[in-house]
């Protein structure tokens, strides 16, 4: 069933709209070797307006300027080319946070020991059975609220370390003390994975730097 409460606004029918008609300038998403969001913001044209559908595989470009974005329903990202992580804004459970698009992680939400431990996510760890675990150093909890932008989700699936496990959220990135600001400041606490991705209209206005995110139809 999907997981999707979020409200439809006129912006988000504009985005929809536009999308349709853009479908001349479609393109398969990129095959790249680190996260596929950072690749396209990379590479593609400065004034470009990306809309990414990851249930098709697909990126349709327009040009920047060709739809308004309402401010209330943007997202506040970040993007380092350092850790070729796209990060944004979200609220899990109240708790207001950034938090890695990843679309190489196949599940539906990943939180660090620490946040899943804030949260008190992790009784689940000695009381539930976890016997179908997606990988041996995590348990399953699901998180009762979890929002981005205008959307908001229940009761998500979420992997969190187990207490013993060797788990370095930003294990093959550069380390943590070493990063210059303003690195620091957008450090990501879990992942979205694409389990929620597939479900999404992700829509990007590189040069305005505005990014919205939107039920997929």
């Amino acid at each position: 069933m999907n997981k999707l409460s979020g409200l439809w606004l006129s912006a988000g029918l504009a985005i929809g709209q536009l999308a349709y008609a853009a479908e001349g300038d479609c393109q398969p998403l990129p095959d790249a070797e680190g996260d596929v969001l950072v690749a396209l913001i990379s590479g593609s044209d400065a004034n470009a307006l990306l809309h990414i559908y990851f249930a098709d595989d697909e990126v349709c470009t327009s040009q920047s300027g060709a739809l308004k974005f309402d401010i209330t329903s943007s997202i506040n990202f970040h993007v380092s080319a350092d850790l070729d992580e796209l990060a944004v804004q979200g609220v899990v459970e109240g708790f207001e946070t950034w938090l890695r698009v990843d679309s190489k992680y196949s599940g539906e939400l990943l939180l660090d020991r620490a946040t899943a431990e804030g949260l008190d996510l992790t009784a689940a760890e000695f009381l539930g059975d976890n016997s179908q675990l997606e990988a041996a150093d995590f348990f399953i909890e699901y998180v009762g609220t979890f929002e981005i932008g205008e959307i908001a989700l229940r009761n998500v699936e979420t992997n969190i370390p187990l207490l013993e496990a060797p788990y370095d959220h930003y294990i093959d990135r550069d380390s943590k003390p070493e990063m210059p600001a303003p690195e620091v400041e957008f450090l990501t606490v879990g992942s979205i994975g694409a389990a929620i991705l597939e479900e999404l209209v992700i829509t990007l206005d590189i040069a305005n730097h505005q990014m919205t995110m939107t039920e997929a139809r």
